[in-house]
């Protein structure tokens, strides 16, 4: 690979990079959309701490790959690290505890240390570097205090400071206590960060055990622990004796090595032959940062899945109850008085008026307008100041097409009132039991207080006269569509122009016959029209009161609405109701 194509690579690798801190982003923006779910508060630090930690991926994405061991008391980790450097001395070992009280960074050169001790501080980090160690061309080392020292408290924060800043993890465990329950502990919440190679479990001081006890018992025993301890499957697990690689091993004479059972070398090929590579160090860094973002969406669902089903309940049951509280507040506007019941005619007369022609079209224009006439007098009447409800009226007339405003201040305000309350009790009724649900799907208590989910007035009257309205609308042209049919249309037109037709005959005929019509002929044909006119439509609107009554329209508004209420969301945006959506779509986001 040359520079040019290694340099193209890393660029395309922290676009992905922040691409990956973006999906992070857009999770901690959903877990911010559900305050009142308590895990949401360890799961945004979560997410703040997985974006800390790919920053400083970042600020580091050329240089050497880091690998740090982490262990108890005793189990030789500062021993394997000088094995795999190849110099005895690059970490103390002793048996004093702790050995280690610093974060020892172990390079060829010095200034490998550079970038820990400018972010963690000197008097926290030592380094160690020698130009003996060959192995460490491209990788640098990283010895920690024990998991399980006194000093431990002390230790803790530069511990996950080191973890932080890892890109391989190699957790050792000494053979003869594997299944320290301490040290397993600890390091759970930590090993999920890391997948595949880039977390290593290796067994040390293997060759103090019976090696068929190790293969046997020790190894498979231990192996099924860490399964259940840590709740996932680890991929490389290595019995290694560091002490037998050391130069000088310096063995206890009355404890030799009881086998020759060791896989260091398949350590040292992983750590220095796998990641020891320029080109790796790019590929795996990316791997790191993909494992961190799928740890935080990992944690997330893991949480989510606790409470799946109570949560998935509670907004079936918070969706029946607005359900119920929309149709007991829709259900006031059902018992309508005889001011809406004019309304609906006055919007039923308009859409005829808009579809009929012919001379019963006029007369249903007519009759259009003498209702909105008389809606106006009945709004100027009973309500409010007589002026104002006047030029209302009088801008209906001219404006007809838009009479809605007039019928919409005879009673509007009413109706919408007592809609809200209907659906505050409604849902104060159920909502105790939904609370109480959610409360145990770790909801803050604060759920109990109804007067938080109430949704606001306004928002609630706009919501429902929407849906009142548009099923209304529909209901009323449909009736219309049926009413205007064009046989219909021609049935009811065909009397008054037939006589207009025979009048007209007449009347063309004596003109050109110099025949003068007296006026009776004129006056009883007029009051032969008006008289068919009149009966047309008075048998018009009987057809009216049969298809398209007022209570008719009532009635199949209110199956429309039904319909329509099974199918929409919760029609006032209750507020939980969205804090939960947030949470249960945390569950697809693995």
């Amino acid at each position: 690979m040359t520079m040019l194509d290694g340099q193209t690579e890393s660029i395309k690798a922290l676009g992905r990079i922040e691409s990956f801190k973006n999906d992070i982003r857009m999770l901690q923006a959903t877990i911010d959309r559900a305050p009142l779910w308590r895990p949401g508060v360890s799961l945004g630090k979560q997410c703040d701490e997985v974006l800390r930690m790919i920053t400083h991926l970042e600020e580091r994405f050329g240089r050497k790959l880091v690998v740090t061991l982490i262990g108890p008391s005793g189990s030789g980790k500062s021993t394997m690290l000088n094995a795999l450097a190849g110099v005895d001395d690059l970490s103390d070992v002793g048996r004093m505890r702790p050995t280690t009280k610093h974060m020892i960074v172990f390079g060829q050169e010095r200034g490998d240390a550079d970038q820990f001790i400018k972010q963690l501080g000197g008097e926290r980090v030592e380094r160690r570097a020698s130009h003996l160690a060959a192995t460490l061309e491209n990788v640098i080392l990283i010895d920690t205090p024990d998991t399980d020292s006194t000093e431990m408290e002390k230790h803790i924060p530069l511990l996950r400071e080191a973890i932080a800043l890892s890109d391989v993890l190699i957790c050792v465990f000494d053979s003869e206590n594997p299944k320290r329950r301490d040290h397993v502990d600890f390091l759970a919440p930590y090993v999920r960060m890391f997948a595949g190679d880039a977390l290593v479990v290796v067994i040390n001081k293997c060759d103090r055990q019976d090696k068929n006890e190790l293969e046997e018992k020790i190894v498979p025993e231990f192996i099924g622990f860490i399964k259940s301890a840590w709740q996932r499957s680890i991929q490389t697990v290595l019995c290694v004796s560091a002490r037998r690689h050391l130069k000088d091993p310096m063995w206890d004479e009355t404890a030799s090595p009881k086998h020759d059972f060791d896989q260091f070398e398949e350590l040292q090929q992983l750590i220095f032959g796998t990641f020891n590579r320029p080109g790796y160090i790019v590929d795996k860094r990316l791997e790191r940062v993909r494992d961190l973002r799928d740890y935080a969406f990992a944690e997330a669902n893991s949480e989510v899945t606790k409470d799946l089903e109570r949560l998935e309940k509670a907004k079936e049951d918070i969706r029946a109850a607005e359900k119920k509280a929309v149709e007991d507040a829709l259900s006031t506007f059902k018992t309508a008085d005889s001011r809406h019941m004019v309304g609906l005619n006055v919007m039923l007369y308009q859409r005829l008026a808009h579809k009929w022609l012919g001379p019963v079209g006029w007369v249903i224009a007519i009759w259009a307008r003498l209702l909105i006439f008389g809606t106006g007098i009945v709004s100027m009447i009973r309500f409010g100041n007589p002026i104002r409800q006047m030029m209302g009226m009088v801008s209906s007339l001219r404006h007809f097409k838009e009479s809605r405003a007039a019928i919409d201040e005879t009673g509007r305000e009413g109706w919408f009132s007592a809609a809200l309350r209907y659906y505050q009790l409604s849902i104060r009724q159920e909502w105790p039991d939904i609370a109480e649900s959610l409360v145990k799907s770790r909801f803050e208590p604060s759920v109990r207080r109804i007067e938080d989910i109430l949704p606001d007035k306004e928002a609630l009257n706009m919501d429902l006269g929407a849906l009142w309205n548009d099923s209304l609308d529909v209901t009323i042209e449909r009736a219309a569509q049926v009413l205007s049919h064009f046989l219909f249309q021609l049935i009811f037109n065909i009397p008054v122009i037939g006589i207009l037709g025979h009048v007209g005959w007449i009347t063309i005929r004596d003109y050109f016959y110099r025949n003068v019509l007296s006026s009776d002929f004129f006056l009883h044909s007029l009051l032969t029209v008006a008289i068919s006119l009149f009966l047309s439509f008075f048998i018009f609107q009987g057809c009216v009161r049969l298809v398209a009554g007022s209570e008719r329209l009532m009635r199949k508004t209110f199956e429309r609405i039904k319909q329509q209420v099974d199918r929409f969301r919760p029609i006032s945006m209750n507020p939980i109701g969205e804090q939960i959506d947030a949470v249960l779509t945390l569950d697809v986001g693995t």
